[in-house]
């Protein structure tokens, strides 16, 4: 066995075993009078809550996935109390669940044979919320300002949560994989397929979250404009949970919504880029 190989193996194995799932930050997540009491929600989603509480993590999502496909009654602008709780029960869920976590070689297994249901719910978990209702003054909803600031919350979160999918250094990595496919003869048998699978997996989820973050930065900042015209500094806050520090927002404003006149008070106190 070449000498190098054990310690090429273990640089590889470490590297695979980040970022493989991510525990939400659930104490920054302010939780709306509307979703303490469990006794008025919808079964189907206590049924969600059982499955994610006994970290039957692929069922769970299979499960939200299937609700948010059928979440436009939660969307409308007249959205009654109740659904709006269960919509805000839903984003809940989907923001505190942990990603299916690869490093259970059986859950590499399934992903290779359907898609990343995980990704897909906490992408589309806004199909759970009535932006235009929350953000209506004229709107009659309880807790509406409350809730809002709960989505928020959720959303700058799950951008955060998709970062941490990213691996910034993955084609150094992947190249190390290959390596050790291709040249370590002392590899157990399997062992191969396992590492090439666990690769493709991580390169295809990391891809993935990159496309998510691009699109829901856009759609945040323009949100984020919406509920604070004049307050740049409740715009900053959310940013900074969504994992944003001062440094990088001038760049993150101008690849989504630009140095437009609108978006100049945003711009003020941040670190002027370098070229």
């Amino acid at each position: 066995m070449n000498k190098s190989y054990p310690f090429l193996l273990l640089f590889v194995l470490y590297s695979l075993s980040f970022p493989c799932s991510a525990s939400p930050e659930q104490d920054q997540l302010p939780l709306p009078s509307a979703i303490r009491n469990l006794n008025k929600q919808n079964p189907e989603l206590l049924r969600l809550k059982k499955l994610l509480d006994s970290d039957q993590i692929i069922p769970f999502y299979q499960g939200a996935d299937k609700i948010l496909k059928e979440a436009n009654r939660y969307r409308k602008k007249d959205v009654t109390p109740q659904e709006l709780t269960e919509g805000l029960f839903l984003c809940y869920l989907i923001a505190k669940a942990p990603f299916i976590d690869l490093n259970d070689y059986e859950n590499v297994e399934w992903l290779a044979t359907y898609t990343s249901v995980d990704h897909h719910a906490k992408e589309f978990f806004t199909n759970s919320i009535p932006f235009l209702a929350l953000t209506d003054k004229n709107s009659s909803l309880p807790g509406r300002e409350e809730a809002l600031r709960f989505y928020l919350s959720a959303k700058a979160l799950i951008i955060k949560q998709f970062h941490s999918q990213v691996d910034y250094a993955f084609e150094a990595t992947e190249i190390f994989a290959h390596m050790l496919i291709d040249h370590a003869s002392g590899m157990p048998e399997g062992n191969d397929t396992k590492l090439f699978n666990k690769t493709s997996a991580l390169s295809s989820r990391s891809n993935n979250a990159q496309f998510a973050i691009k699109s829901k930065e856009r759609g945040f900042i323009r949100e984020l404009m919406t509920c604070f015209p004049t307050k740049a500094q409740e715009v900053k806050k959310y940013l900074r949970l969504a994992g944003y520090r001062d440094k990088d927002i001038p760049a993150l404003l101008d690849r989504t919504v630009g140095r437009v006149p609108k978006a100049a008070y945003l711009y003020k106190g941040l670190p002027k880029q370098k070229n």
